[in-house]
């Protein structure tokens, strides 16, 4: 069996690039443990994005996932602005968006059932790095705001799966 990332056959050149930028096992650095929800932001971001091209926008779908762009976008500006105040930036710990190839998840006609699939398994990958970094914080600050992006991802999975 070829092996997959998120389910879709990938060369395992990308896999060892993909496997390099993200830890297999959360990191207990605080900041790290930001960015690296920072980066799972990101490529939720590239996901809706393709989704909302492939989702009629007469289906109840496409608006769900116009709210859900417009939260991933400001969270990922929190989780930036986080790094500010750490007096890191975010640029030099994981690539920008600009710098990321994401995978073709629907190459043809994407019915819906198959794109509320895709997107609740990756928000459901968010939520455990979220639980993960909520769990490496040493500060309050950080810790409620990834709290607060965590009640967001648990909306939206209850809205993915309506």
């Amino acid at each position: 069996m070829p092996a997959t990332l998120r389910g879709l056959p990938a060369k395992p050149a990308v896999l060892a690039s993909v496997a390099a930028m993200v830890p297999a096992e959360p990191t207990e650095d605080p900041v790290a443990a930001l960015n690296e929800v920072l980066s799972e932001v990101l490529d939720v971001v590239a996901d809706v994005k393709q989704a909302h091209r492939k989702v009629p926008e007469n289906h109840a779908l496409h608006a769900e996932l116009d709210q859900l762009r417009v939260d991933l976008v400001g969270w990922a500006g929190v989780l930036m602005d986080e790094d500010d105040v750490l007096g890191v930036s975010a640029l030099g710990a994981i690539p920008s968006t600009a710098g990321r190839t994401p995978p073709n998840r629907w190459p043809g006609d994407a019915a819906d059932d198959d794109v509320r699939r895709v997107l609740g398994d990756h928000l459901r990958d968010l939520a455990r790095r979220l639980d993960a970094a909520v769990a490496a914080q040493d500060d309050s600050g950080p810790a409620s705001v990834l709290e607060e992006i965590a009640h967001g991802v648990e909306r939206h999975l209850g809205a993915l799966q309506a």
